[in-house]
């Protein structure tokens, strides 16, 4: 990032995001994607059943700074195509699943715009048949090698005081920066018991899932 690249108009995201309006647009999100329940059990079908009071209850707790994020549950997969090496998760319950959804949603056209063209991963309008079209598009300009670079433990390594640092120069509401900084520092649970989380993003929340467009644009990095 650079000083050309400063957001305007981006200093009240946090009123945008204490409406109930914007938190059931982040509701309606969440349930469309699914999910099990995160380390206070409920699902779902738990939030919805409660929708009205849920959103009710968390709205005030924003305003009023009283807002806290519970730890993720941990849970492990295996990798796609090995038999015993695992990949750790960390499921969000579904309330903070709400508030992380909608922050992504005033973010996003914030920061969207500010990626090389070229960029596909987790970007609204982008797919992976367009990444396909576009190698092969450089294949057939005469190029002869394309190289796939996985940068090992990334997101497990990442400093977060840095990322917000980063944020920080394009959005302007301190506000949401202290949220993101929350939810980054919210700790797993496993079997029970708290880890906390200074380093890293936890996989499979949806604030890593955002900040994956961070990894290797060279305009807007970490």
């Amino acid at each position: 990032m650079n000083s050309e690249t400063l957001s305007m108009g981006s200093n009240n995201l946090f009123e945008q995001l204490c409406t109930e309006k914007k938190l059931v647009e982040g509701w309606l999100e969440v349930k469309r994607n699914r999910g099990t329940s995160g380390s206070d059990g409920k699902t779902i079908d738990d939030f919805k059943s409660n929708l009205h009071e849920e959103i009710k209850q968390l709205k005030t707790e924003l305003e009023l700074w009283q807002y806290k994020p519970r730890p993720v549950r941990r849970v492990e997969i295996l990798k796609p195509g090995s038999k015993n090496e695992k990949r750790n998760l960390g499921v969000p319950c579904v309330r903070h699943r709400v508030v992380q959804t909608e922050i992504k949603q005033l973010l996003e056209p914030i920061l969207d715009p500010l990626f090389w063209h070229s960029r596909y991963g987790f970007r609204p309008g982008k797919h992976q048949r367009q990444a396909v079209e576009a190698a092969q598009r450089i294949i057939q300009s005469g190029k002869k090698y394309i190289v796939d670079i996985d940068l090992s433990k990334f997101f497990d390594l990442i400093n977060q005081d840095r990322l917000v640092t980063q944020l920080g120069k394009v959005i302007e509401d301190k506000r949401i920066l202290r949220l993101v900084g929350m939810m980054l520092r919210s700790g797993v649970m496993k079997d029970g018991l708290i880890t906390s989380t200074t380093e890293g993003t936890t996989q499979g929340s949806i604030v890593r899932q955002f900040f994956c467009k961070l990894k290797t644009d060279n305009r807007v990095s970490c």
